[in-house]
């Protein structure tokens, strides 16, 4: 299993267009994961109105 730490010192060592692009991926990644995390709280609150209607 690779650490932070290990990913972060090897960041520092990748060329500076690889850097960006690995920064664009994560960036990309972090709006799956927020749009994701939207989307389970949006069908949660739709669950918890349809169990209150009943």
């Amino acid at each position: 299993m690779i650490t932070v730490a290990e990913i972060e010192a090897a960041f520092e060592h990748l060329p500076t267009h690889e850097m960006l692009q690995v920064a664009e991926w994560l960036d990309e990644y972090r709006a799956m994961i927020n749009a994701s995390k939207n989307l389970f709280q949006r069908l949660d609150a739709e669950e918890g109105e349809k169990t209150r209607q009943q």
